[in-house]
């Protein structure tokens, strides 16, 4: 009896299902992928502006607790001088002046100069775009570039024991790393209230 030689190749219906088969676990491994991606870079966003508000809300009460609160402003001079000409002291507005001479402000970066400014309103800082930082007189920035704050507002409340609430509206700054979608479900709503020492 004459011995066949079988030759055994794949045929179309078999390279098609293990070609299918490939496709779907690649397909899956990607997704994993990126979907584990967004969310450490979501943690890292959160971790970045829980860290600039930790310091901001640090900086500024230890000022507060140590040398009081002067009052909040609205002049766009760098100064913290009253109101000598309408005799009126704000209790809403966004800049806080401390006894000490600290001013804390909505400030942005001049591109030209490389310098930061203080802003007239919030509005300068709406657009997606805008950086700002809070920043103690003269130009010291107290957030870091990673993240804009949108807002900034100082309510002064109680005559008998001064305290200031400090309302923020934050979110991550556009970096090549940072897809716009995460910049507007990454926005924060922060405030606190900070109270002078007692003696």
């Amino acid at each position: 009896m004459k011995k066949q030689n079988l030759n055994y190749w794949f045929t179309l219906v078999e390279v098609l299902v293990s070609i299918t088969i490939f496709s779907i676990m690649f397909i899956s491994i990607i997704w994993i992928y990126i979907i584990s991606t967004d969310i450490s870079m979501k943690s890292d966003i959160n971790r970045v502006m829980q860290e600039n508000l930790k310091n901001l809300a640090s900086k500024i009460s230890e000022d507060i607790r140590k040398d009081w609160i002067k009052w909040v402003s609205s002049s766009t001079i760098d100064t913290c001088d009253f109101d000598k000409t309408t005799l009126k002291n704000y209790k809403v507005w966004d800049k806080l002046c401390a006894k000490s001479g600290n001013i804390y402000y909505l400030a942005k970066k001049d591109l030209v100069l490389w310098e930061y400014y203080r802003v007239s309103d919030s509005l300068e800082c709406s657009w997606l775009t805008d950086n700002c930082v809070i920043a103690m007189w003269p130009n010291e920035p107290l957030t870091n570039s990673y993240v804009s704050i949108k807002e900034l507002k100082f309510y002064i409340s109680d005559d008998s024991v001064p305290k200031v609430t400090i309302n923020i509206v934050l979110q991550p700054s556009i970096k090549k790393w940072v897809k716009p979608d995460m910049i507007k479900d990454s926005k924060i709503i922060f405030q606190t209230t900070i109270s002078e020492r007692l003696f």
